[in-house]
């Protein structure tokens, strides 16, 4: 598997990625851009909006930023060998020393016309404080936007939790659900460290119990897969405390069904009552790259180390961390619709 910079336990992120194109909604919501303070008193700046990537089928994507001391820009060369060169916050949009990109988000959110007369997306490069600023001013309900980035997981009150961090919207052309040659696009991969595999009663559905390395922690997730044959290759073939890459795509279950709208007499039926049964978001595994699989990275006894020093660190914040303001936000950073940026 391919060496990754380390993080704050000591040992190798396991990257997720995503990618989804649908319609936007969300944007008339007052959640969906906000500026506050953190607890040192930073500007920041969030947005939060849906993509319905097929018919009544939405995924939430959420983004934050804050004023930050420098910024960082980046500079590949002939050998594809990366140089960074640390900025200031001030001169952050002003920079401009040959060969050298923003690290950022993407955004693609408003047109404009090329030399050929062409309207095309006006490109953005921008540090996410910006993006949120971009993107929360620009983007409306109904268009059509491909989105790409990272995905994050976390615990809250024993609830795992996953979130899609952008590092791109772009507006892209008009997605038709109703167009017979539509094709949903939803997708992920990650790098996992495989726990195990648990079949439903009737063998129809996998779920996939895994470990994610984030940059200061490590989280339990949970995938599934609807194919058997897949199940018993990974049952097989792959141990607990092994890493391979998966990937698939993001599937929603479940939904709100609304009760038909009768007369007996008494009026129509309350549109305030509607049956509501819960949704589910999956992260359905379709495939497994076998040539990720790394069974020396992630032993027991260097996760079990690392779950060590994370619960130590969790104890000394819980004990210092009101003085010392809000948790580091960690955000990975880096096309018109599929196009390369």
């Amino acid at each position: 598997m391919a060496e990754t910079k380390k993080n704050g336990l000591d040992i190798q992120q396991t990257k997720g990625s995503f990618q989804i194109r649908g319609i936007v909604s969300g944007t008339d919501s007052d959640k969906f851009f906000k500026e506050m303070k953190t607890k040192t008193g930073k500007d920041m700046r969030m947005i939060n909006f849906g993509v319905e990537y097929d018919k009544d089928k939405k995924v939430y994507v959420a983004l934050n930023g804050m004023v930050k001391d420098e910024v960082y820009f980046s500079k590949k060369d002939d050998k594809g060998k990366s140089t960074t060169s640390k900025v200031k916050w001030k001169d952050r949009n002003t920079f401009n020393k040959e060969g050298y990109r923003l690290i950022g988000v993407n955004v693609g959110v408003t047109k404009t016309t090329d030399e050929n007369g062409k309207e095309v997306n006006d490109k953005k490069t921008l540090v996410e404080y910006d993006a949120c600023a971009e993107i929360g001013a620009n983007l409306k309900d109904g268009e059509s936007v491909f989105v790409r980035g990272t995905i994050e997981y976390s615990t809250y009150k024993d609830k795992h939790q996953t979130k899609f961090i952008p590092n791109q919207v772009s507006l892209c052309k008009d997605v038709d659900f109703e167009d017979e040659k539509f094709t949903p696009t939803a997708d992920f991969e990650q790098v996992i460290v495989f726990m195990g595999i648990t079949p439903n009663d009737d063998k129809t559905k996998f779920t996939i119990d895994a470990k994610i390395v984030n940059y200061n922690s490590i989280e339990d997730a949970e995938f599934v897969t609807y194919n058997s044959k897949l199940a018993m290759t990974l049952k097989k073939n792959v141990k607990p405390y092994t890493a391979i890459k998966v990937y698939g795509h993001i599937d929603v279950v479940g939904g709100v069904e609304e009760v038909p709208a009768e007369d007996d007499g008494w009026g129509e039926t309350n549109p305030m009552q509607k049956i509501t049964s819960a949704f589910e978001r999956e992260l359905v595994i379709i495939g497994a790259d076998k040539d990720s699989i790394d069974t020396e990275l992630y032993t027991e006894e260097i996760i079990e180390e690392a779950i060590a020093k994370q619960n130590a660190d969790k104890a000394a914040q819980d004990e210092y961390g009101s003085d010392w303001g809000s948790k580091k936000n960690v955000i990975v950073e880096a096309p018109d619709d599929e196009e390369e940026w």
